[in-house]
This record gives C-alpha cells, sequence and structure tokens, in this order.
C-alpha cells in the first residue's frame, strides 16, 4: 500500500500546477546549460587561427563579443532561474530574444544561412514550447524568421549575400514554424498523457484499497510470499495469526520460517509436490484450527505463492448450524410423535413404580422415569433452537426481572434464600425478548448451581453499565471450567455431565446473539464466570 500511495502522490503531483511550475523552472534550467555550452562552442571556434576559423569569418571582433555575450546571458540565467527571480515568463522571453539576437548577429558575420548557426535556433524553439507547454511558440517562430530574413535582405542590400540566400532564409524560416507546430502537437499529447496517467493512477490507487480493504475484512488470513519465502504482504488477520511479519529493528520482510516454522516446511513440500492438503494447524492465542492453502501467483511455483489460512473453526461452526437447523426441522416435525409416546411411557413407569414394592424393580422403573425425562429436555432444548428467531423484544427492568426471576428459581431448586446475592441497580433498562433472557439466566444459574457449594453468597448475580453497554456477570464459587475444555465450553452436544444434552450453554449463546447480544466465558482462578454483554437504550421497535 505505501508504494501505491507514493505512485499516487507522485501521479498526481505532476499534473498540479506548483508541479508543472517547478518542472518548467528546472527544463529552463537545462536550456541553459546547453545555451552555455553552446556559446563555449562558439567562443572557441572564434579563438582560432584565422586558417582554422569556422565562424565569424566577416567580422571575428563582433562575433567574438557576440559569443562572450551569449556566454555571459547563459550565466546571468542561470542565476536568476536559482533564485526564481524575475518571473519565469520575463526570463523565458528575454533568453529566447536573447538567443535570436546572438544567434542571428552571429550568423550575419559567418557567412549567413550556409552557416548552419540557424539550426541553433531550432533548438531553443522546441525548448520553449515544452518549457511553455505550446505558449508563445508561434511568437517566438516568428520572430526568430523574422531576424533571419532581416539579416538576410540587410546583406543582400549590402551587396554581401546573393538572392539565393533569402530563399534558403525563408526555407529555414518554414523550418521554424515547422518545428513550433510539431512541438506544440507533442507538447498537447504529452500533457493529455500525463493527464490520463494521473486518473489511471487514481483509478488503480482506490482499487487497490477497496482491494486491501476486502482483504482486511477477511476472516482468513492471507500472506504474500516471494520465491525465496518472505512475507511481503499480509492481511490483518494473518498478522493476528503469526504475529508481526517485519524485523523490528531493520524493518525487512521476515521470512514465513521465522514466523511459522510448519508453514515453511507446508511451502517447502508444495513447491515440490503437486497439490497437498495439509493438515491443520493451530494458530493465534485462542488456538483456533486452520487450514493452510497455497496458490501460485505465476505457473511457476519457486516465483512465489499466496497463503491461505482458512478459519475451520467457522466452517465447523457453519456445519453445526446446518445440523443443529436440520435437527431443528426434524424435531419440530415429529416432536409431537415422540412426546405422546414419551408421555405414556413416562406415566406408566409412575404408576408401576406405585404398584410395585420390589426395590430392584423401584430400581429399573427410576432409570426409565430419568431416561425419559432426559428425553424430554433434550426435545425441550432442540426446539428452543427451533424457535430462536421467533422473539418479541421489549424494554425489560433488569433489577426487577432479576429478583422475580432468583425468587421463583430457589423455589423450584429448593435452595436457600441467602445462596443468591443479586446486585443489580434499579436504573438499568435493557431491550431483550423475555423468555429467551429467562431462558438464558435459567440455563447459567443451572450451571452454576450443579458446580457451586450451594452455600451463602454461593451464586453471584450483578451488572454494571460500561458505556452504553449492560454487563450481567453471572459468577459461582466452583472450580471453574478447566483450560483444555475452555475452547469447546460451548459447542454443541459438548457436556462433561453424563445427565447433560450439552445444548445448555450452546443454546444460551444463540439466544444472546439473536436478541443482539453476546455471552462468553470469564477465565478465573477460582470459580466459574459467565458474562453478557447487552446494548442499552430504547428498543428499536418502540416509538
Amino acid at each position: 500500500m505505501a508504494a501505491d500511495r507514493g505512485a499516487l502522490s507522485g501521479a498526481v503531483e505532476a499534473v498540479s500546477p506548483s508541479a508543472r511550475i517547478e518542472r518548467n523552472w528546472n527544463s529552463l534550467l537545462y536550456l541553459n546549460l546547453y545555451r552555455f555550452m553552446v556559446a563555449t562552442v562558439l567562443l572557441w571556434g572564434s579563438l582560432l587561427a584565422p586558417r582554422w576559423r569556422m565562424f565569424g569569418q566577416d567580422n571575428p571582433a563582433l562575433f567574438l563579443a557576440c559569443a562572450l555575450g551569449y556566454e555571459m546571458l547563459a550565466l546571468l540565467s542561470m542565476a536568476t532561474i536559482t533564485r526564481r527571480w524575475p518571473r519565469f515568463f520575463w526570463q523565458l522571453n528575454f533568453q529566447i530574444a536573447g538567443d535570436i539576437l546572438a544567434i542571428t548577429v552571429m550568423l550575419a558575420v559567418s557567412g549567413g544561412v550556409r552557416s548552419g548557426l540557424g539550426l541553433l535556433l531550432i533548438v531553443s524553439l522546441a525548448s520553449s514550447a515544452l518549457v511553455t507547454e505550446g505558449r508563445m511558440v508561434m511568437f517566438y517562430s516568428a520572430l526568430a524568421t523574422s531576424g533571419i530574413l532581416v539579416s538576410q535582405a540587410f546583406s543582400l542590400w549590402s551587396g554581401e549575400r546573393g538572392i539565393t540566400d533569402i530563399g534558403q532564409a525563408g526555407l529555414l524560416g518554414l523550418v521554424f514554424f515547422a518545428t513550433a507546430v510539431v512541438a506544440w502537437v507533442l507538447v498537447d499529447r504529452s500533457r493529455m498523457n500525463e493527464e490520463l496517467a494521473a486518473a489511471r493512477a487514481i483509478d488503480l490507487h482506490n482499487m487497490a484499497q477497496i482491494n486491501q480493504l476486502v482483504i482486511d475484512d477477511m476472516q482468513d488470513g492471507v500472506v504474500v510470499l516471494d520465491g525465496e519465502g518472505r512475507v511481503r504482504q499480509a492481511n490483518q488477520r494473518a498478522i493476528e495469526l503469526i504475529g508481526s511479519v517485519t524485523d523490528v529493528r531493520s524493518g525487512q520482510p521476515l521470512a514465513l520460517e521465522q514466523c511459522v516454522p510448519l508453514l515453511s516446511e507446508y511451502l517447502e513440500q508444495w513447491r515440490r509436490s503437486q497439490p497437498l492438503v495439509f493438515p491443520v494447524v493451530a494458530l493465534g492465542g485462542q488456538g483456533g484450527l486452520y487450514q493452510p492453502r497455497f496458490i501460485a501467483v505465476t505457473n511457476r511455483r519457486a516465483m512465489g505463492a499466496v497463503l491461505v489460512l482458512e478459519d475451520m473453526t467457522r466452517a465447523q461452526e457453519q456445519a453445526q448450524q446446518i445440523k443443529l437447523a436440520a435437527l431443528g426441522r426434524l424435531t419440530a416435525n415429529i416432536a409431537h410423535e415422540i412426546r405422546n409416546p414419551l408421555a405414556a411411557i413416562t406415566h406408566a413407569s409412575e404408576l408401576m413404580r406405585e404398584m410395585c414394592d420390589d426395590a430392584a424393580l423401584d430400581r429399573l422403573v427410576q432409570i426409565m422415569l430419568n431416561n425419559g425425562r432426559r428425553i424430554n429436555d433434550l426435545i425441550n432444548d432442540v426446539m428452543a433452537l427451533n424457535r430462536r428467531d421467533r422473539m418479541q423484544v421489549e424494554q425489560i427492568e433488569l433489577n426487577r426481572f432479576m429478583l422475580e426471576f432468583v425468587d421463583e428459581f430457589r423455589h423450584t431448586q429448593q435452595l436457600a434464600d441467602e445462596v443468591f446475592d443479586v446486585q443489580i441497580p434499579d436504573s438499568l433498562l435493557i431491550c431483550f425478548d423475555r423468555q429467551h433472557l429467562r431462558q438464558v439466566v435459567t440455563n447459567l444459574c443451572l450451571n452454576a448451581v450443579r458446580h457451586g457449594s450451594r452455600q451463602a453468597g454461593s451464586i453471584t448475580i450483578r451488572a454494571e453499565s460500561v458505556r452504553s453497554q449492560m454487563m450481567l456477570h453471572i459468577v459461582d464459587d466452583g472450580p471453574g471450567v478447566a483450560a483444555e475444555i475452555l475452547p469447546r465450553l460451548f459447542e454443541p452436544f459438548f457436556t462433561t455431565e453424563s445427565s447433560g444434552t450439552g445444548l445448555g450453554l450452546y443454546i444460551s449463546r444463540e439466544l444472546c446473539q439473536a436478541n443482539g447480544a453476546s455471552l462468553e466465558y470469564v477465565s478465573a482462578p477460582t470459580g466459574g464466570h459467565f458474562l453478557i454483554t447487552i446494548q442499552e437504550g430504547a428498543c428499536q421497535n418502540e416509538p
């Protein structure tokens, strides 16, 4: 991106007025360097012995004075150009007029147009067209042509030249005008190409920015590698996974081997073999699973590659979503057919237990009742997943809701009054589906009761407002979640309890997300700590 910004800034500056003026000053300086070299050559040509003298044969003293004055004009012009004073067009007009005057005089005392000195004016005219972007070039051509014709006419009148020199002077004037026209056309086309290039550079820069935004927004990591395995570019997600891709001290790109040696080994295997499917690797601080995939930049794999780190965790979650959605639809269709026989079996088991005094048979009946209850809980959980999109959001006063919930929950679970410690301000209002919130809090409190000590203050429910967000904490005094099972805590059907369905925490998180909230586990040295983050404020469907 830095190279793109540099190219864009250069293209924009190339067509900006200040950049054009600065470029014209530099071109005028180069023109004076050329003028100084020409004047030096002409000066030395006039100082040679008479039999070697190439110019100034008619009046050597005048030619020498003109050559010396021409050289002084070049030196003076370079000094004024450096000071940027007087203004640019004043200096340009003065210098071009000096060219025409000096070369016309030197041409007149060197044999006229036959000396070839008139051709030096072509360079001045073409340079003036480039410097002024075509302006005034016709005027300069007319001035040069007039000077040559006047010089030749005076020589003809004095008898020093023949009538044929007038014809050659006219042809030289035509060359001046032709040069001016060609230079003007070239300058105009160059200006159009420059503006077009600047516009294309802006378009390319915008496209590069869009591409970079798209790449940075990707959940997958993207790393561009050169032929030597160095990281040339990486999106933000890739940097989060493999760490810094540049040397802190030198700022040079690091090799992939310095970032993740295992991925470097995969790169070498990919270069030597046909397309391979590599095993997933654990990257990042959260230990997520990512599938590495290499794409050749050119037909030759050794020239470079693009490494794509596909987030398999997200793919697995999507697969689970599809599976649970299908399971929810299936359960919705057959729940009634399952519940009726299940209710009959449960009722018959309870009657059997009342009618039978055999302890062994009573134990078997209890097993039937427990498993029937487990099947019913599983059906209810999956049905809850199927209903998560059908919600009625309302504004809830959190303190009143939690006090009513805790009172009901204590009676249902037969808990003492002092087990819960509720710390919620009176003024907190949230937008949530009441039934969803009740189910989420029920699941979390059941989890806290299951793992807590059930002593006074065993379960703490507290809330706080932070930057227009409500943080609801549900904390127990149990052992907490082991580090090895933390990555799978919210997976569906994952449970450490023999009697659990493994859907409680998963359903809670899904219901939170459906209501625009989030549920996460906060790691702590002791105790289980779940955090629900809810946006405060009025509900969108309220006036």
